[in-house]
């Protein structure tokens, strides 16, 4: 057992003082989430999140959304239970596809802005409660001092106030794994059922909340051998019955833990499916899913996934829906590129989240964690160091094998963990008898809340300052990470204020039009438009005016690197002006042929459709001229040529499209270079 933290002499005579400073706090948090949730667009998951929530409360069809489990959504949609929603219906294609445009018509028509509003403040609920789990943990493991700091560290971290209101599984995700972790240090200082069982409600809440949930399960069993094998003993080993004594103690000790984790996973299990309602099936009434799990499965072509998820469908031993969510996993690691420190990758890197961490984190915390390990810590606190920083490295380590490389939201469970641990730093900094450890301890904890107070409430796009700021993070991360579609109000106001009405802009996503905040620009094409070969808008090869385009489009993050980026450009100007650090602005003239090389090719698709090959051939052909260097303009030139019975000339595109995807990032081109001919499809 563990002695109790010192308490200091300001929290025995000012404790006033303190639950000042926790109130003060708590006011400062509600507000960097209250702003941002009232002032910010919506990303891109969040109507569909919302759709499914909906349907969840209503019809228990959790064939909506079923990629992620349904907790934060129960959550965020209670206060949207009033809004006349339709039953559920059959799907017609896939239901990714088909949860995604309906969770658009759901949100938008009806009031949207007030939805969003109302569904951010409900799952906000989750930041609140991890900031006093962060206080109550740091408070119990190092004392009232670090308590204070580390929720001072909590509320000003960047990262967790970018995502503590985004309706998303992402903090409440990172909330109850904290508190899964949290409950079981509190149960091994003190083995009650109380505690055994609070801890178990985390786990289940925590697997409820998101599929990396499951990695509580390795976790947990570390640190119960870390609890087993540092556990010390008074006896004198070198009494045979003594050490007799302290072997079976040891063996106890260790039936208790195995005992511990089989209950939690058991309440957990049961906890999982009650969210589910106890069904396998994720749609009621007999609905099925489209495609079938099993033919999802299959197309996954994941050996793995081929051989443990049809079992566990045929057991029903997790929810239909759950599995789904466990298999998309493996469906978005193939699909998703990552752009990081200015270049594009075709496929996710173990190094991604190391350098986005560095990137996204204050100065002033990777400092105090830098120190951390300098300081020399009581040898009764080195539980509790451990049951922090191993979740933590944990789960990092396990994030370097992902390749799902598009947000540092996807390791924010470390983050809580690490701002105790840095909290403790700056505590012991505090408690040196040398003057300068207090200095050193303020200095590092003041830097961290000016960088982060100074980026309010953009905390989406925030970098510190080695890396040059909030407005340079375009330059060095994507998505989520800067971009994430969340400033269409600031670009209303921004339009307003200067008096631009006549303007185009490449807007990231297709989850809302610009056109509902009253944006007068004209649209230009957009990447996952393009990825997913949906109709792109007519576009000059020169534009004259005021252009505004998205971070995530002038990266290339779904375009690739280089000149098959038709923003390239846009990149490497300096910007006239940026709005919310995550839109570029310019004015002037400016030729953009591969733009309109694109919007030419998808009215060729679109024509070759409707069987109007003739008209479809010179699109294509006017695509070819604007963009001689394109592998997809010639491929989509082969095709028209083929159902036009022009072998030959087929043939001579189909030869250029190859060698210029070979020539130009194949990685990236060979993916444009749809339908050829088997003969030139890449091996």
């Amino acid at each position: 057992m563990t002695k109790a933290p010192t308490t200091s002499a300001a929290s025995i005579h000012k404790p006033a003082l303190w639950w000042a400073g926790v109130g003060v706090l708590l006011v400062v948090l509600a507000s960097e989430l209250f702003v941002p949730a009232q002032r910010q667009s919506q990303t891109p998951d969040e109507a569909n999140h919302m759709l499914g929530g909906v349907r969840y409360w209503k019809y228990l069809d959790f064939g909506a959304n079923p990629e992620h489990p349904p907790l934060a959504k129960f959550v965020a949609t209670w206060p949207l239970l009033n809004v006349p929603f339709a039953p559920p219906a059959p799907f017609n294609i896939m239901f990714k596809m088909e949860n995604f445009g309906d969770g658009i018509t759901f949100l938008y028509t009806h009031d949207a802005d007030a939805m969003l509003l109302h569904a951010r403040l409900a799952v906000s609920v989750f930041s609140f409660a991890l900031a006093l789990l962060v206080l109550a943990a740091a408070t119990e493991m190092f004392g009232p001092t670090a308590g204070l700091i580390a929720l001072t560290l909590f509320v000003f971290e960047p990262t967790l106030a970018a995502h503590g209101s985004i309706v998303a599984t992402d903090m409440a995700v990172s909330c109850c794994y904290f508190a899964t972790i949290y409950a079981f240090y509190r149960w091994t200082k003190r083995p009650t059922t109380p505690r055994l069982l609070l801890c178990g409600l985390a786990a289940g809440l925590a697997l409820a909340s998101k599929h990396s949930a499951i990695f509580l399960a390795p976790v947990l069993t570390l640190l119960a051998l870390t609890e087993l094998l540092t556990s010390q003993t008074e006896t004198n080993l070198t009494d045979t019955n003594l050490a007799k004594t302290h072997i079976e103690a040891r063996g106890k000790k260790a039936l208790r833990l195995a005992g511990a984790l089989l209950a939690i996973a058991a309440i957990g299990y049961v906890i999982l499916w009650a969210f589910y309602g106890f069904r396998y099936n994720a749609r009621p009434g007999g609905l099925a899913m489209s495609p079938s799990l099993a033919d999802y499965t299959a197309a996954t072509q994941t050996g793995w996934v081929m051989a443990v998820i049809p079992h566990l469908a045929a057991w029903h031993l997790l929810p239909e829906a759950y599995l789904f969510g466990l298999v998309d996993i493996v469906v978005a690691e193939t699909r998703d590129p990552m752009f990081l420190l200015g270049k594009d990758y075709a496929t996710g890197h173990w190094f991604y989240f190391p350098v986005a961490f560095l990137i996204k984190s204050t100065l002033g915390f990777l400092l105090l964690l830098a120190v951390a390990p300098f300081l020399k810590a009581p040898r009764t606190r080195h539980r509790e160091l451990l049951f922090l920083l191993l979740p933590a490295l944990g789960y990092f380590a396990f994030s370097l094998t992902s390749t799902m490389n598009i947000g540092i939201r996807h390791i924010l469970p470390v983050y809580p963990l690490l701002v105790v641990v840095a909290a403790a730093s700056a505590a012991a900094l505090a408690t040196k008898q040398q003057r300068w450890g207090k200095y050193a301890a303020a200095a590092l904890v003041l830097a961290h809340v000016v960088s982060s107070a100074l980026v309010f409430p953009n905390y989406l796009t925030y970098a510190n300052e080695a890396w040059g700021g909030p407005t340079n993070t375009y330059h060095l991360l994507t998505d989520s990470n800067v971009d994430w579609n969340q400033s269409l109000k600031d670009i209303k106001l921004y339009l307003d204020r200067n008096q631009i009405h006549d303007c185009w802009f490449a807007h990231y996503g297709w989850d809302v039009d610009p056109a509902y905040y009253h944006i007068p620009c004209r649209p230009l094409p957009e990447g996952l438009s393009h990825k997913f070969g949906q109709p792109l808008p007519p576009t000059p090869s020169s534009i004259d005016g005021t252009i505004l385009i998205s971070a995530t489009e002038a990266n290339g993050d779904y375009w690739g690197p280089g000149d098959i980026n038709p923003y390239m450009q846009f990149l490497h100007l300096r910007p006239d002006a940026m709005i919310a650090n995550s839109i570029l602005v310019f004015h002037g003239r400016f030729d953009v042929p591969v733009l309109s090389a694109l919007a030419h090719l998808s009215a060729a698709n679109q024509l070759a459709t409707q069987h109007q090959l003739a008209a479809a051939l010179t699109e294509a052909q006017t695509a070819v001229t604007f963009a001689p260097k394109s592998a997809e303009a010639q491929a989509v030139l082969g095709n028209i040529l083929t159902q036009l019975g022009q072998p030959n000339e087929a043939r001579r595109a189909y030869q250029t499209a190859v060698a210029l995807a070979n020539a130009d990032n194949p990685d990236f081109q060979f993916e444009r270079v749809l339908n050829l001919p088997s003969e030139f499809t890449p091996k």
